[in-house]
């Protein structure tokens, strides 16, 4: 059975010798395994379709619950997503969300969507360190793991002093903090609010100083360990 879906490919491994196994994650069949025959030769037509961060529209033939590239109408390369290293570790741990912390073969168009509009704001410039945080924050909110920043979720408060509890995701203040809480400056806070609440294409009127946003980002590495496994681009991203 032949289906099209838009879809986006998030990385791709060399299978056999001349075919690839693509990663994608599409609109409507969420995160899929889709085969690519011959498309290492360097005749291949389709070759664009298993870049990292290709955009289009793929024709796939179904059988079951695989899937094999059928044909690919590009929509939108993404490339200049590689020439600057920090927007491209940026578009990374977007990627290495959907590849490693949702489920094989299950839509999630809101998840979908997101996706696409940080692309977007990092294509169009905005600082990548922004987005990530933004994408982030929304990402873990759409898989029921939203962090709640607005005082101690225990007794209520707004003190000076106030911890993340990984367990619950809540802030709590210095006399409801667990062992499972740390320490998050109030500055990273009420970044991480401001950012949260506002749309990609406004992202760029915010400024931050690079120590704010690393900070923030330290958090969203804690809580995505804690709730998943170590994103790996994230952490080279507050190494730059």
């Amino acid at each position: 059975m032949d289906v099209t879906t838009k879809a986006l490919a998030l990385k791709a491994t060399d299978y056999k010798e001349n075919d690839k196994m693509i990663l994608l994650y599409s609109l409507e069949y969420g995160k899929i395994s889709v085969y690519a025959k011959g498309i290492r030769k360097n005749s291949a037509k389709l070759k664009f379709c298993a870049d990292q961060f290709c955009f289009g529209q793929y024709e796939l033939v179904q059988s079951a619950d695989r899937f094999t590239l059928k044909t690919c109408d590009q929509l939108e390369s993404f490339f200049c997503l590689r020439e600057d290293i920090e927007t491209y570790y940026s578009a990374c741990v977007i990627a290495e969300c959907l590849s490693n912390y949702t489920e094989e073969g299950q839509s999630e168009p809101n998840v979908f969507a997101e996706t696409l509009r940080a692309l977007t704001a990092l294509a169009d410039g905005t600082e990548p360190f922004i987005v990530t945080l933004r994408y982030l924050l929304a990402f873990l909110e759409m898989q029921g793991l939203k962090i709640s920043f607005d005082g101690c979720a225990t007794c209520g408060q707004s003190a000076n002093k106030m911890y993340l509890d990984l367990q619950r995701g809540e802030l709590l203040c210095e006399n409801c903090r667990t062992i499972d809480s740390f320490f998050v400056p109030a500055r990273t806070i009420a970044t991480c609010k401001m950012v949260e609440s506002m749309p990609y294409d406004k992202l760029k009127n915010l400024i931050f100083t690079r120590e704010t946003l690393k900070n923030a980002l330290t958090v969203m590495y804690k809580y995505l360990s804690h709730c998943f496994f170590p994103p790996k681009s994230l952490n080279e991203l507050l190494t730059l």
